[in-house]
């Protein structure tokens, strides 16, 4: 049985605290990190794409006309990456190169995760937070 607590995490120290590790989470994440931020990214489930590769809905849409390129930034960097490693397929992709790449870029980003959490309470002062509580599973998190 995994019992369940909830622990409160000050992390004064981190700039942002994005909540989903879904494919906008992760974007987020990487795109405010790249650009300086001290970031944490936060996931109840234990895994990062979460419907894209848990739940196999592709975030791929038509991402050409022609011979042009529709897209750019993360998004291109993670097709890049996926037809490099063999992962872009037919009309779909392989779901274990997306998560490596996913997991690849948000730790070359710095980007600190906590996985199977669940904020339950904030506490924050002047439009800052001072305070996030997570509903943890038998995970112990400590900021810096």
């Amino acid at each position: 049985m995994i019992s369940e607590r909830v622990m409160a995490l000050k992390f004064l120290d981190k700039d942002l605290i994005v909540v989903g590790a879904g494919t906008a989470g992760i974007h987020a994440a990487i795109t405010a990190s790249r650009r300086g931020l001290d970031v944490m990214l936060v996931e109840r489930n234990g895994s990062v794409g979460v419907i894209s590769t848990v739940g196999l809905c592709s975030p791929f849409m038509r991402f050409w006309l022609g011979n042009e390129s529709l897209v750019s930034g993360i998004l291109e960097e993670v097709l890049f990456d996926l037809h490099r490693r063999g992962g872009l397929l037919r009309d779909s992709f392989d779901l274990e190169i997306l998560k490596m790449i996913y997991l690849e870029k948000l730790k070359k980003a710095g980007v600190v995760l906590a996985f199977r959490s669940i904020p339950v309470k904030l506490i924050s002062a002047g439009g800052f937070m001072k305070q996030i509580s997570l509903l943890v599973s038998n995970v112990s998190l400590t900021g810096k």
